[in-house]
């Protein structure tokens, strides 16, 4: 005997079963599209925490391009104080204090050096 169907259950009407399930998955997806945005936006791999840690990298970039370039000039400097006699000469006088035999050292105290006019000079 073949089933016939109540007044509530029409063609094309839902049947209060379907609308259950469809609010259900509808309410499944709400809530997992706000947990996949909160843990995009505020998670551990979320975007605010990559864009941190890519200017954490590029201030990283600009430090190593500084030390290198740093780096550099060392290494021209210690290439001249091998080979370059005249940078050798100009560290021992500069920085040592060296002089060359027969060269005479002039000291003057800068407190008494004054001016061919005789004006005062304000040596601080």
């Amino acid at each position: 005997m073949k089933r016939g169907r109540s007044s509530k259950e029409k063609k094309g009407e839902p049947s209060s079963g379907s609308r259950n399930t469809r609010a259900a998955l509808g309410l499944v997806f709400f809530l997992s599209a706000v947990f996949f945005l909160f843990t995009s936006l505020l998670g551990d791999k979320s975007l605010l925490h990559l864009q941190r840690m890519e200017g954490e990298r590029e201030r990283w970039v600009r430090t190593n391009d500084r030390l290198t370039e740093e780096n550099r000039v060392l290494r021209e400097e210690i290439l001249a104080a091998r080979e370059d006699p005249f940078t050798v000469e100009r560290i021992s006088r500069e920085e040592l204090g060296l002089v060359k035999e027969n060269e005479v050292v002039y000291l003057f105290d800068p407190r008494e050096i004054r001016p061919a006019d005789g004006s005062a000079v304000d040596a601080r």
